[in-house]
């Protein structure tokens, strides 16, 4: 499975809209895509990482930008900066 690392940093204020368009839309269409959310984190009250996993990691991404519930969600309206990588698994 190929895993990517998402860290994002939220605009002052906006972790509680933020948090409820990530549980309440982006987990489950990622899920329902076949996704795997390994992990989500709060660092601080501004910054969020979280790590999601699937085996055709490229082409489920693009079905899922590509889907009408993700057109509906504007994420990027709370985020202030993003970083994302794939990581390799070590344990």
């Amino acid at each position: 499975m190929k895993v990517q690392m998402r860290r994002y940093t939220l605009k002052e204020g906006a972790k509680e809209a933020f948090q409820k368009v990530f549980l309440e839309t982006i987990v489950p269409l990622r899920q329902a895509l076949g996704f795997q959310v390994l992990g989500a984190y709060w660092l601080s009250e501004r910054e969020f990482l979280w790590f999601v996993g699937h085996q055709n990691f490229e082409e489920a991404e693009k079905a899922y930008y590509e889907h009408p519930k993700r057109k509906e969600i504007n994420p990027q309206a709370f985020l202030e900066a993003i970083d994302t990588r794939f990581v390799e698994r070590l344990l």
